[in-house]
């Protein structure tokens, strides 16, 4: 329907005395330039090193565990035959996986047949990477080797890490950088840190027992990034377990009270997992209160409370464990670790409910094996 020329002058006159009245409170295009302003300063402000974000596809966050690929001898870096697999798998997940993270012990050496082994290693991951998928990586002991463990760990393998893998958050302490670490994913209120029980600050012998330390600075680091959250859910990622489920002659390890004070901070602000490695195997257990601290403090560690979840992926392509495994422990930790079986987790975070897919298999297709979930 058309207007008549009466309703159109009226329009008209209309609108002039509204812009009168804008034009009179508002200097138009100043206005227009701040907000503008405005607009491009809160798109283009990177965040704080505290507060680094992933995001999540869709209303579910996505990531995938996995720990231990090395090979076991200096012609055999890594079991690209096992390995190659999961990755391809991985890549062709859907959803996609926000991010990946790898547990350590990634190669036989930091340092092979004289070069560095990091690079080498993050480009098999291209297939995960090229889709904008990132990786995250923890270090292990491997990783601190050059050429002959006898040599020690050497902090220069620590440095070519730090540097390899720069796309790990840069929040850590000061020195720790891209090696001690968090960042958050708002959508799905969750928290992420990694941890180093190796840090080196010189070279070092390789200790008897492999299970490294949580020294003073990184605990204090991980309770400010902790008490700076308001995360539904928590995560940490380190090479070693808290909990050993086996004996292995032929790398003795074992957790100090370092660790018994850091499962206490994860218990008492209820984390949803700890997630590691370094025992070529998976196992899985709800640390509830039937689960004593070990090794026990001086005075006592009170009983655990809040049922965090120890997550031991422990193998992707590394070989099997050469220790005994006790078949009550077995059952009580469901110890998974066949001859030729290898391992990753996919997790989806939505809502309070943490839901956990565990993969295994070998050189084909990798099936999930158990599935469990954690509510907080």
């Amino acid at each position: 329907m058309f207007l008549n020329e009466e309703r159109r002058k009226a329009m008209s006159d209309t609108l002039k005395i509204t812009f009168r009245i804008m034009k009179r409170h508002f200097n138009i295009v100043p206005m227009m330039l701040l907000i503008v302003a405005v607009a491009m300063l809160m798109s283009g402000c990177s965040k704080s090193k505290s507060e680094q974000q992933v995001v999540g596809t869709g209303e579910t966050l996505r990531f995938v565990f996995l720990a231990d690929s090395r090979g076991d001898s200096m012609g055999y870096m890594v079991d690209s035959t096992s390995l190659n697999p999961i990755i391809r798998q991985i890549s062709q997940l859907k959803p996609k996986p926000s991010f990946v993270i790898f547990g350590g012990d990634g190669c036989y050496r930091g340092y092979m047949h004289s070069a560095y082994t990091f690079q080498e290693f993050k480009d098999l991951f291209q297939p995960v990477t090229s889709q904008g998928i990132p990786l995250y990586a923890t270090v292990g002991n491997h990783e601190l080797y050059h050429i002959h463990s006898r040599y020690g760990f050497l902090r220069v393998n620590q440095e070519q890490f730090q540097s390899v893998f720069s796309e790990n958050p840069a929040n850590g302490p000061a020195g720790y950088e891209h090696l001690v670490y968090s960042f958050t994913d708002k959508a799905s209120s969750s928290f992420f840190a990694v941890l180093d029980p190796y840090f080196l600050t010189t070279d070092t012998l390789v200790p008897k027992d492999l299970g490294g330390h949580i020294d003073s600075t990184q605990m204090a680091w991980l309770k400010a990034q902790v008490a700076s959250t308001n995360a539904v859910h928590k995560f940490l990622f380190i090479h070693t377990p808290y909990y050993y489920v086996n004996s292995d002659p032929e790398e003795p390890s074992a957790s100090d009270t370092s660790y018994t004070a850091l499962w206490s901070f994860l218990d008492a602000n209820k984390f949803d997992f700890y997630a590691c490695g370094h025992s070529h195997l998976y196992a899985r257990r709800t640390v509830d209160n039937t689960v004593l601290p070990n090794p026990q403090t001086t005075p006592p560690t009170p009983v655990w409370q809040n049922n965090v979840v120890q997550l031991l992926c422990g193998t992707c392509g590394a070989g099997p464990d050469a220790g005994t495994i006790d078949p009550a422990v077995r059952a009580a930790w469901d110890v998974h670790n066949d001859h030729q079986t290898y391992y990753f987790t996919v997790i989806d975070v939505k809502g309070n409910t943490t839901t956990v897919n565990s993969y295994s298999g070998y050189t084909g297709t990798y099936t999930v094996f158990e599935t469990f979930t954690i509510t907080r």
